[in-house]
C-alpha cells in the first residue's frame, strides 16, 4: 500500500520552501548551495532513499502546500475508509492505484480526470487520490513551425472515511468533474452534494470559528435600484460635494438643499433609502482591507449592512511543534472554496475543515 511519499510528484517538491528542500538535500548528501530548481531535480530521483526523518519532515506538508484551494462534498453515508479503498481498487481498470502508478502517457491525457495513484493518509481513516487531466495547451515556436503542446494539471482528493467528507484540492472549476469521477469509480448509488452551508454565513462568523481575524473583504453593494438615471446620480454626487464645501465654509444652507433633493429623489413610499446604500449602489465592487481585524473599523461597521460579501481573507493562529504561527486563508463565497494562501500542513487544513466545514 502506497504511503504519502509514494504518490509525491516532482511538482509537489517545487512547492516546498527552500529551507525544507535544503534539509532534505543535506539528509541525501546533496549540495545544499544549489538553487531551488536544481535542488528539486536532484532530490526527486533519490526519493526512494528518503530517511524516516526526511519522510516525517515532508509527509505532513507535501500535499498541503501554499495556494492549495479546497472544495468539499459530502457522501450520504456508509462508505468507510476501507470500503472506499476497496471499491476504488476494484473499479480501476488495468492497475492497482494503491500499489502502482497509472501508466497513462501524457499525450493520452484528456479533459476527463484520470486517477494516477492513491495512498493512505496520516491517519487510517483518510485516503488520498491523485488525478490528472488536460488543462489547456501552449504554443512552442521554432524557426519553421508553431507546435501546440498539451498542458496537464494535478488535483488531489482526500476522503475522510469517518465523516464522509470528500475534499478536492486544486482548480475549483474542475472540482465537480473530479467529484463525479470519484462517485463513478466507486460504482455505488450514492448522493454526493457540495457543502454550501459554511459559505452562506457571514465571513466574520467563519473567522470566529477558527479564532481568526477578518483582514480583507470584497463585496457587492445591495441593489436598491437596478440603475440610476443621470438626475439621481447627480443628486448623490452633489451631496458629497456639499459635504466637502461645508467642511470648509461651515455654510449649512447648500448642504441642506442637496440633502433635501436627494431625499425627494430616492424616497420609496414611507421609507427613505439609507444614503450609504445610495453611494454604494453606483459601485460594482467594494473592497476593504487592514493589517488586522477590519470588523472593528467604523467604516466597515457603517457599510456592512448594505453589502453582499463575495470573499475575503482571514488570518488565524495555529501551533505547530509548540510554536504558534499565523496562517491566511481566502474565502470564496461564490466559488464555495477556501484557498490556503500561506504554506500550510495537513494539520492546518484539518483544523479549518473541522471548525468551518464539519
Amino acid at each position: 500500500m502506497h504511503s504519502i511519499k509514494d504518490i509525491m510528484l516532482v511538482q509537489d517538491l517545487f512547492k516546498l520552501t527552500k529551507p525544507i528542500l535544503k534539509d532534505i538535500a543535506a539528509d541525501l548528501d546533496i549540495d545544499t548551495s544549489l538553487n531551488k530548481n536544481e535542488l528539486v531535480m536532484r532530490i526527486y530521483p533519490e526519493r526512494n532513499r528518503f530517511s524516516e526523518e526526511t519522510i516525517s519532515k515532508i509527509e505532513n506538508r507535501i500535499l498541503a502546500t501554499k495556494s492549495t484551494a479546497v472544495t468539499w462534498y459530502r457522501f450520504d453515508g456508509g462508505v468507510t475508509a476501507e470500503k472506499f479503498r476497496r471499491l476504488i481498487r476494484e473499479n480501476t481498470r488495468f492497475f492497482d492505484p494503491f500499489n502502482e502508478m497509472n501508466p497513462i502517457q501524457e499525450s493520452d491525457v484528456t479533459t476527463s480526470p484520470e486517477i494516477l495513484m492513491g495512498s493512505t493518509a496520516l491517519n487510517n481513516s483518510g485516503t488520498f487520490l491523485r488525478y490528472i487531466y488536460k488543462s489547456g495547451v501552449r504554443y512552442e515556436t521554432t524557426p519553421t513551425v508553431i507546435r501546440t503542446v498539451s498542458k496537464s494539471a494535478i488535483s488531489t482528493v482526500y476522503y475522510d472515511g469517518d465523516k464522509g467528507i470528500l475534499e478536492i484540492r486544486g482548480d475549483t472549476r474542475k472540482a465537480p468533474d473530479i467529484a463525479r469521477k470519484v462517485a463513478q469509480t466507486l460504482g455505488l448509488q450514492i448522493i454526493m452534494e457540495p457543502i454550501e452551508a459554511p459559505f452562506e454565513r457571514e465571513m466574520g462568523t467563519i473567522a470566529d470559528s477558527i479564532g481568526g481575524q477578518l483582514t480583507e473583504a470584497t463585496s457587492k453593494p445591495e441593489l436598491y435600484f437596478e440603475e440610476f438615471n443621470e438626475d439621481e446620480m447627480n443628486s448623490v454626487v452633489n451631496v458629497l460635494k456639499a459635504l466637502d464645501e461645508y467642511m470648509q465654509t461651515k455654510d449649512s444652507d447648500v448642504l441642506e438643499t442637496h440633502l433635501q433633493n436627494a431625499s425627494d429623489s430616492f424616497m420609496q413610499g414611507e421609507a427613505i433609502v439609507p444614503f450609504a446604500a445610495l453611494v454604494l449602489s453606483g459601485m460594482e465592487t467594494v473592497g476593504m482591507a487592514g493589517s488586522s481585524e477590519i470588523r472593528s473599523l467604523p467604516l466597515f461597521s457603517y457599510l456592512n449592512p448594505y453589502l453582499q460579501h463575495q470573499g475575503g481573507f482571514i488570518k488565524f493562529p495555529f501551533t505547530i511543534e509548540n510554536v504558534e504561527e499565523t496562517f491566511t486563508i481566502r474565502i470564496g463565497i461564490t466559488t464555495q472554496s477556501v484557498v490556503f494562501v500561506s504554506q500550510v500542513t495537513e494539520g492546518v487544513i484539518d483544523y479549518v475543515r473541522s471548525r468551518v466545514i464539519i
